[in-house]
């Protein structure tokens, strides 16, 4: 008989933070149907009580994984600038993207969007596991089958859409 080699297994605990009361908390995800395929952006807008402000997919065309997150936090930034919240807290799954905003050098093709934004806004970025981003992960699915250019915005949360709690506990399996 053959034996199999023993993979231990972590469980890590996450959480959902709720942002500060003067603060949105803005989530982001983005997507694409392949690498490149058919991109979407999620966001998932929520204020100091956990109230969802705002959700957001948005159709990318044809993307890669990395363009549709960098457009997620775009796309979050901007609804924050055009809706006066001057505090804002990304959080983002992808550690690529983060890392283009906290270093400053996101690419040529969002710069004058990044550039309008970073000198309007306070913002600070997490990095988050995916398992307490899911509710940004529906979002940005639902961009990849919608027509590039297409956005639905909702100023509440859907009925469809399952938010993360703050008061709950998540498990991320390594």
């Amino acid at each position: 008989m053959d034996s199999r080699p023993v993979h231990n297994q972590k469980i890590i605990q996450c959480f959902w933070r709720l942002p500060c009361q003067d603060q949105i908390k803005i989530s982001c995800d983005g997507c694409s149907k392949g690498n490149p395929g058919l991109g979407g952006a999620g966001i998932v807008i929520r204020d100091y009580k956990g109230e969802t402000l705002a959700a957001m997919s948005v159709g990318l065309g044809i993307c890669t994984n990395f363009v549709a997150e960098l457009f997620a936090i775009i796309l979050g930034l901007e609804w924050a600038l055009e809706n006066g919240c001057r505090r804002s807290w990304v959080a983002s799954d992808s550690a690529a993207a983060i890392r283009c905003f906290w270093k400053d050098k996101v690419p040529l093709f969002i710069r004058a969007r990044w550039n309008n934004i970073k000198r309007s806004l306070c913002i600070s970025f997490s990095l988050v596991y995916r398992e307490c981003n899911f509710a940004a992960d529906t979002m940005a699915k639902r961009g990849a089958s919608l027509p590039l250019g297409t956005r639905e915005t909702f100023n509440h949360k859907p009925a469809f859409l399952v938010v993360e709690n703050p008061d709950s506990t998540y498990f991320r399996f390594s």
